[in-house]
């Protein structure tokens, strides 16, 4: 599946070949596994039998130099921070931001980030899992090698920013598709860890422990309700349940129409810019991964919300949010008993002020990537109210 995005009238370059020819799909972006140990790099590099190109080998060797360092700083932060991290009482329970990739769940931690009761994980933070309570007040360095934008979207970078947790998982050893972008030639990895079935009891374990180790850091060092994202924790109700009975969820949809297409050129430049290998040449397996994963995530979505309190779930469409943020919020707040959005308030004015003007990315499908996109969601647009729109 391939998609025309508007507008589009940059001039065709021709291509260079060769080597160390770099192929970006949007641009570049440091490697986040810049954040990993010495043990866990080393078990990238041996699970993708060290199948890396020329043109990644600079950043490579960034990273097989730094990753001694991170190992060390572990330790450090560890002997200081430890002891006092893992006595911490998670209180109140965390609000997980759920929804499927390209749904708006940045847009919506952004907005939740706002309020100065709450606390979230930043891009420092999830780079760095290992050693952020030790280095993280002076992690604003790190904006140098940064991009000021994503390369999927328009949506600006920073270390202070929010973030979601999975990029920490995959620095942290722990299973996580994002995997996947390491070695994009290679096809999906890790995918038992998207909805966590299909591990043994081992493996499930494991992950909780090393869930709650990283939880219980972020929540020392914000010491105020946390504002969680990734959106493959739609696909983890059961677990996240059993860890925080308490927890708020807030679900957001979106027109799949819309997901798709950027759920596409998401991937692409992930791959592209996170790869140890370039060009990534993911189309054989990039699409039909993309729509099983969306089955996948809605289907577990779908069995396992009644595990949530229905007074701890909202779920609301992106369109909603978008055309009344302050609407929205106002009615998730009042829901989830999340405080008094008259504190928040302040704060999201002045991100809304400060994301005047942005524009979304606009694509054209084909009559067959319409058809295919309504056979595959279709029960997802069912369900959320999109059917008509299609």
């Amino acid at each position: 599946m391939t998609q025309t995005e508007l507008p589009k009238k940059r001039k065709k370059k021709k291509k260079r070949k060769g080597p160390f020819k770099v192929y970006r799909e949007g641009g570049w972006l440091l490697y986040f596994w810049h954040g990993m140990g010495i043990g866990t790099w080393v078990k990238l590099l041996a699970r993708g039998r060290f199948d890396i190109t020329l043109n990644c080998v600079p950043n490579i060797l960034t990273v097989t130099l730094w990753a001694p360092f991170n190992s060390l700083l572990y330790v450090l932060s560890e002997a200081i921070y430890g002891r006092r991290a893992e006595a911490l009482e998670i209180t109140p329970q965390p609000v997980f931001v759920i929804g499927h990739w390209r749904s708006g769940t940045t847009y919506l931690h952004d907005l939740l980030a706002c309020d100065p009761e709450h606390g979230y994980p930043t891009t420092y933070q999830c780079f760095f899992p290992g050693h952020f309570l030790l280095t993280g007040g002076s992690g604003t360095w790190f904006n140098i090698f940064l991009p000021k934008k994503r390369p999927m979207d328009n949506v600006p970078v920073g270390v202070d920013r929010p973030q979601e947790e999975e990029f920490a998982f995959a620095n942290m050893g722990l299973g996580t598709p994002y995997i996947t972008l390491a070695w994009p030639r290679h096809g999906p990895a890790d995918m038992d860890y998207l909805d966590l079935t299909g591990l043994s009891d081992a493996e499930r374990s494991r992950w909780e422990r090393d869930f709650m180790w990283l939880i219980r850091r972020l929540a020392y060092k914000n010491k105020k309700r946390l504002v969680l994202k990734s959106p493959a924790h739609t696909a983890r109700i059961k677990t996240l349940i059993k860890l925080f009975p308490d927890a708020r969820f807030i679900h957001i949809s979106r027109n799949p129409l819309d997901v798709i297409p950027s759920t596409r050129k998401l991937w692409k430049a992930l791959n592209s810019v996170q790869g140890l290998h370039n060009p990534a040449r993911d189309d054989p397996w990039l699409d039909e991964f993309m729509f099983s994963v969306f089955e996948r995530v809605f289907a577990r979505y779908e069995k396992d919300r009644e595990l949530i309190p229905p007074s701890n779930l909202v779920e609301l469409a992106y369109e909603d949010l978008a055309a009344s943020p302050k609407k929205e919020l106002k009615a998730i707040y009042e829901k989830l008993e999340l405080g008094d959005f008259a504190s928040a308030e302040p704060g999201v004015d002045a991100y809304l002020a400060a994301q005047d003007g942005f524009q979304q990315s606009v694509y054209e499908l084909t009559k067959a990537q319409r058809a295919e996109i309504l056979k595959r969601c279709g029960p997802y647009m069912k369900r959320f109210g999109y059917a008509r729109a299609g």
